[in-house]
């Protein structure tokens, strides 16, 4: 019997700063910073009451409280070192038009899973995959992630593009695996692997420019700032709010509501 071959590891854990606040990190056409409490109002607008984007995820908070909620429990996750939650801020606007979030499946996040959701009238603009392509370097380069998962639904064809588009490789699926209502939901498993990414990442950062996509872009950030401005500005919250624990692609429970 021969022996089992060897598998390398990239890693380049640099430290656990992070813990302590997130590193505001910027792109293309984005720019991903920790998700605040001002946020909740535009996450409310453009993603938890748009079923253009709830469709494909799990149930999101369903209020502003209830997404204050959320915010404050993605805090502390981040400060216990299990989960990072990023919000997706295009250039020329001040609020959250979408997330990115990275929880750890295994030790010193060595295998990682990431959930995302984006305002619609993003969808296309290149702004998934500019906010997608800064997610995945800070999951490889300071979290030390060697695997990052993700879900999507099967019917979900542009969120599988998306995936397939910044290289991750579809690896399964999942039956029965995400529960909406009374109603469960096949989900593909896709995995992006250290060593593939830094192959690739340059071409993946190149690709999307604002220049060529300039038309498209401003007329979803004015779309954006006119949502936003239509909802109720909100500061963080006087004292202490229920937490509200919630991951893009859980599968719920089978005595969910």
């Amino acid at each position: 019997m021969g022996e089992s071959p060897t598998i390398a590891i990239h890693t380049l854990r640099i430290d656990d700063s992070w813990r302590d606040g997130l590193p505001v990190l910027t792109g293309n056409l984005v720019q991903l910073r920790e998700i605040a409490f001002e946020d909740a109002p535009s996450l409310h607008m453009l993603i938890a009451s748009d079923p253009r984007v709830t469709e494909h995820i799990s149930p999101p908070p369903a209020t502003v409280e209830a997404l204050q909620g959320f915010i404050a429990w993605a805090h502390q996750q981040r400060a216990a070192g299990k989960l990072v939650c990023y919000a997706v801020v295009p250039k020329g606007l001040k609020y959250a038009i979408g997330l990115f979030q990275v929880r750890k499946l295994q030790p010193d996040f060595l295998v990682a899973e990431w959930g995302f959701a984006l305002g619609s009238s993003f969808w296309g603009t290149g702004v998934f995959e500019d906010a997608a392509a800064l997610v995945a370097d800070f999951a490889f380069d300071t979290l030390g992630a060697d695997r990052l998962e993700g879900r999507s639904i099967t019917a979900n064809m542009r969120g599988n593009a998306a995936l397939q588009k910044i290289g991750a490789t579809g690896e399964a699926v999942l039956r029965s695996a995400l529960k909406r209502g009374n109603v469960l939901l096949s989900q593909y498993l896709w995995s992006l692997r250290s060593a593939d990414w830094h192959k690739q990442r340059t071409a993946i950062h190149d690709r999307f420019s604002a220049a060529a996509l300039e038309d498209r872009i401003r007329s979803a950030v004015d779309e954006a700032r006119r949502l936003q401005s239509a909802a109720a500005p909100a500061g963080k919250p006087a004292g202490d709010v229920p937490l509200h624990p919630f991951f893009v692609w859980d599968p719920g429970k089978p005595d969910d509501k």
